[in-house]
């Protein structure tokens, strides 16, 4: 298998408390991110002899995020705060500055925990939770079979020898440490693992890091993880014992666990285990190989949400989409959604068309991918030329443009509809509400100036609202939407998927002049459980190219038609729905306007 040649980018952000971050991107494809654990350095790790084989192959079919622990590498080395609470905020400081809105969680060691934690409070951003060599108790935590008698006592000793030799030229007291940690290191390996311990910290730091992993307890936490876990580990891990792995994954619903044998804690390219690992994680990823090093995604997914998605096939025969739309070309699948959704556009509208001039301001939070800018779009659309539509995206603009877009909005004489998207972006500058509250009152206008503050980052409206407090003017913007105002977007079900494929596929072939009416259920079966398939413009494009491929005559999408000739996943996927595939094979849904 060839070696790609990787470039790693590396970007700052900046946290809640102000703390920068050091992250880093190799690879392309669907993300994996590495959550956090001690001992790293960004630039020296890239070419070390132990971890530039993880960077490689993590690297060849995905893209592989990594990011320095505060007070480690080349992030900041004296934050204001060193804790647990504060490295499950960092990670999520890093998603959100990268702008992930879905992707793998790979944590190890310490690193397993904070992902766990981030996990069950973020289940809709993690499509996979990887965890090698974690834990869920710290030493001082730990009980019972997971403890190694003597093992908090070692442990105290080793954070005193920190503090006494860690940053002396002599490796003498660092080299215990290698040996714990990669007793079947070659020289060369131990050579640069002692030298990443005195230049990725200070003492102080892996010290007080020493005791923070002790205190770890995520225990609770692990019946609340809802998303695909993988759980690795080596038989004899010299660092973190054994079955503090297998308890991890006794204790998550649904986990699967792969022992391998193997002593060292950083997993060697030489260990007999390296090939386990990598086969495992590739797997449940749902990537490999063929032809060459060209990636084919193999379809993977929770099996929960692959039996909701062929119950619900089953049951659809005629898909009327103009019964389930809100808006335009936005549908949703559930009554009560679309019911609760309608009474809030019509809210909208009936602010926009009435008499009363004045501004009105309204706070919507959606869950990723629950299309709440579409929804917006296309309630403006619907009203054709007799509104003004504005939509001014927080995260994309700096101070000057930002005012400049806001002020041209207020300036307009006609009814205007202004979507402020992503307005909980930029926690950490001073100026965003600033800028903004004055253009969210005033009694001088002419016309109804409606104003839609739209965000979708944590876990739901009221942490988002939270943390827009914590920010200057945070508070003062709030008071100036009345509670009513408030409306929640929830995330898309299979339902919901499966009409916004069929809306696609039905766009796709009114725009090409090939007129799609029918859709087998296997083909949507794919789509809905093909994570590459997540966002409107990938479902756009894939459609479009589906379309393309139908005979001149054919106005039905069949499963073959999804895949280029001799596209390997085409008997991929069909061999492993063999049990599904009955009622979903030559089985069609219908569609109409």
């Amino acid at each position: 298998m060839s070696k790609p040649r990787l470039d790693q980018r590396i970007q700052f952000c900046a946290t809640r408390d102000g703390t920068r971050i050091a992250c880093a991107k190799t690879g392309e494809g669907y993300p994996i991110v590495r959550a956090a654990h001690w001992l790293t350095h960004l630039e020296f790790d890239f070419e070390s002899p132990v971890w530039n084989y993880w960077i490689r192959e993590l690297s060849r079919f995905n893209t592989y995020i990594r990011y320095d622990e505060r007070g480690f590498g080349l992030s900041d080395w004296n934050p204001t705060e060193l804790s647990f609470e504060s490295f499950v905020s960092d990670l999520e400081s890093v998603v959100d500055f990268l702008g992930l809105q879905r992707f793998a969680l790979l944590g190890g060691s310490q690193g397993g925990a904070v992902g766990i934690a981030y996990a069950a409070r973020h289940p809709e951003r993690v499509s996979h939770l990887i965890l090698y060599a974690s834990f869920g108790r710290g030493l001082k935590k730990m009980g019972g079979r997971e403890q190694d008698p003597g093992a908090l006592a070692r442990w105290e000793s080793l954070t005193q020898m920190i503090e006494l030799g860690w940053g002396r030229e002599n490796p003498a007291y660092r080299q215990l440490f290698t040996s714990l940690f990669m007793p079947d290191a070659n020289a060369e390996q131990v050579r640069w693992f002692n030298e990443l311990q005195r230049v990725s910290c200070p003492p102080k730091n892996a010290a007080r890091l020493l005791e923070i992993l002790a205190d770890i307890d995520v225990v609770d936490l692990l019946s609340k993880v809802s998303v695909p876990t993988l759980v690795l580990h080596a038989r004899h891990d010299e660092v973190i014992p054994f079955e503090a792995g297998r308890g991890l994954a006794a204790r998550i619903p649904g986990a699967r666990f792969v022992p391998f044998e193997g002593r060292n804690h950083i997993l060697l390219e030489s260990d007999p285990g390296w090939a386990t690992f990598l086969r495992e994680i590739r797997e449940f990823l749902g990537v490999g190989v063929g032809g060459g090093t060209e990636v084919v995604p193999l379809v993977s997914g929770e099996a929960g949400a692959e039996l909701a998605s062929q119950r619900l096939l089953i049951q659809m025969e005629a898909v009327p989409l103009s019964s389930f739309a809100i808006a335009g070309n936005y549908v949703r699948y559930s009554s009560n959604v679309r019911s609760a959704l309608k009474d809030w556009k019509q809210r909208v509208l009936g602010s926009l068309t009435s008499a009363r001039p004045g501004i009105e301001n309204y706070l919507i939070w959606g869950s990723p991918g629950s299309g709440k800018s579409f929804l917006i779009q296309e309630v403006a659309r619907s009203q054709g030329n007799s509104l003004q539509f504005d939509e001014i995206n927080l995260a994309e603009c700096d101070e000057s443009s930002f005012v400049a877009r806001l002020r041209e909005a207020s300036a307009t004489d006609c009814p205007c509809l202004c979507l402020i998207d992503e307005v909980d972006a930029k926690p950490v500058d001073s100026w965003p509400y600033e800028r903004l509250l004055p253009y969210l009152t005033g009694s001088n206008r002419r016309t109804p100036l409606i104003n839609v503050l739209a965000g979708s980052s944590t876990s739901g409206l009221e942490e988002m609202k939270q943390r827009i407090a914590a920010r200057p003017k945070g508070s003062d913007l709030l008071n100036r939407i009345p509670a009513d105002n408030e409306m929640v977007i929830p995330g898309l079900e299979p339902g919901d998927s499966a009409l916004v494929v069929l809306a696609q596929l039905k766009r796709a072939g009114a725009n090409l002049g090939h007129p799609v009416r029918e859709v087998e259920k296997l083909a949507l079966y794919y789509i809905l459980l093909n994570p590459r398939l997540s966002s409107a413009r990938q479902l756009a494009e894939f459609a479009r190219q589906c379309v393309e491929r139908l005979p001149p005559a054919e106005d039905r999408v069949k499963y073959d038609h999804l895949f280029r000739a001799g596209d390997p996943e085409n008997k991929a996927f069909w061999n492993r729905v063999e049990l599904q595939r009955p009622g979903l094979s030559d089985a069609f849904v219908s569609i109409s306007d």
